[in-house]
């Protein structure tokens, strides 16, 4: 089961909503941009400033900066496992992958919370159970440990939907 997708041009346009979704969140951009132990208690980013996370730290293409230009944390947001639809051969299922990582120095905020599942909960709030048009009701289905290499360490969550909107 995943993401119903009639072709694959919808893919593009669904990641950006999703995207736009994540960017439109406060919390979520304050705790990928700013490094420090403190990140929610920086002013609000403006727009611009939260566009500029596009591309740079809110990922749509699965690669993340080598390690020398390693700045903030990253989601990357990705479809996995397609298929063809058991219930309607007309559409594509796909998983909706979101992939958390952080330097591992940059864990630790707020005395004891981990930014890791900070994100993770703030990306679980604007997702699971939630519809989004073109894409249906994202369910949260599991989070795994996700290493990408000794500087980029976290949780990929898997979302599917159970109808096409």
């Amino acid at each position: 089961m995943g993401s119903n997708i009639r072709n694959f041009k919808a893919v593009g346009d669904n990641l950006f909503t999703i995207a736009q979704r994540i960017l439109d969140d406060d919390d979520i951009c304050r705790l990928l941009y700013y490094t420090d132990k403190d990140p929610l208690s920086h002013e609000p980013m403006s727009n611009n400033e939260k566009m500029e996370l596009l591309h740079k730290n809110v990922l749509l293409v699965p690669k993340v900066p080598e390690n020398d230009d390693i700045k903030g944390s990253y989601i990357l947001i990705l479809y996995d496992g397609f298929n063809i639809s058991l219930s309607n051969p007309q559409f594509k299922d796909a998983d909706l992958l979101f992939i958390i990582v952080c330097p591992p120095e940059n864990w630790i905020i707020n005395e004891g919370s981990l930014r890791p599942f900070m994100l993770m909960s703030k990306v679980d709030e604007l997702f699971n159970n939630k519809k989004i048009a073109n894409i249906g009701t994202l369910v949260f289905t599991k989070a795994d440990r996700f290493v990408l290499n000794s500087q980029l360490t976290g949780y990929g969550l898997t979302y599917t939907t159970y109808e096409f909107n």
